[in-house]
């Protein structure tokens, strides 16, 4: 005969069960802030506005309010999308080797809650500098003059930015010019002492960039908005002096072409 579970006992793991419930939801929600705060927020801002013509934003976004489709844009990436009338050209990388699949299921619930309208924006935890920062020292970060901390290469080797060309030629690495108007000071820091990118990971997964050092390049980077363009300005020039070669190149060949034909002309003349 088989043993029956009292019915005191029964009702009380029956409330233990819902009350488990709403702490294992609470317990994801959290969780997909915080995956969306470390991993999100450096492009599309804590507050999920993102940044216009870049990164689109999430909030208020019908396009996410379908928790599968964010779990698909996170796991494979995406690169260009309109968003109610509006282009962005940023490059979202996949997520699938950096995050598990739950953490993955946990930010594309958050993401859609913002997307809806509904859920709280998290707060910043970027690190803000501890005491004044540097352009100047930023500078030398940037250059080289002064190595990393923690080891790395030094950004001039794969960037450009103000009056500095990379060092390993062009479309080695993005131009840095604009980019912390771009991503903002938190993003921006967040983007290089947290790397997504593969090639960042690689140089810098075992050498990590502190936070001082991002916030003092931060401040450099700064100022060099104004110098945004002039690698398009020296492109241009380029341009300019090998139009010009290829015309006196094209000049001086015509005047070898033009030297026998002359000759020959006289010849013919004054053989009548």
């Amino acid at each position: 005969m088989k043993r029956l579970i009292p019915i005191p006992i029964a009702v009380a793991f029956t409330a233990i069960l819902f009350a488990m419930a709403p702490a294992a939801q609470a317990q994801t929600a959290d969780s997909g802030a915080d995956v969306y705060q470390q991993s999100c927020a450096r492009c599309h801002q804590s507050d999920g506005t993102g940044v216009a013509g870049t990164f689109p934003p999430l909030a208020n976004n019908p396009d996410v309010v379908d928790p599968a489709y964010v779990a698909d844009v996170v796991t494979n990436g995406l690169e260009g999308k309109e968003i109610m009338g509006v282009g962005y050209d940023g490059a979202m990388p996949s997520f699938a080797n950096r995050l598990s699949p739950e953490e993955i299921d946990a930010v594309a619930g958050y993401v859609a809650e913002l997307g809806g309208g509904g859920g709280a924006a998290p707060a910043s935890t970027t690190t803000v500098p501890q005491g004044p920062v540097s352009e100047s020292a930023g500078e030398d970060i940037f250059t080289g003059a002064t190595p990393l901390a923690n080891g790395g290469t030094a950004c001039i080797a794969c960037h450009e930015a103000g009056k500095y060309d990379r060092l390993a030629g062009p479309g080695m690495a993005m131009d840095l010019n604009g980019i912390v108007d771009s991503y903002g000071q938190a993003g921006f820091v967040s983007a290089i002492t947290d790397p997504l990118v593969d090639p960042m990971v690689a140089v810098f997964g075992d050498h990590p960039i502190t936070d001082k050092e991002a916030n003092d390049l931060a401040a450099f980077l700064e100022t060099t908005q104004a110098d945004a363009g002039n690698s398009d300005t020296s492109i241009d020039l380029l341009v300019a002096v090998g139009l010009l070669g290829f015309v006196v190149l094209m000049l001086i060949a015509a005047g070898f072409v033009k030297g026998p034909q002359d000759t020959y002309v006289e010849k013919l003349r004054s053989s009548r």
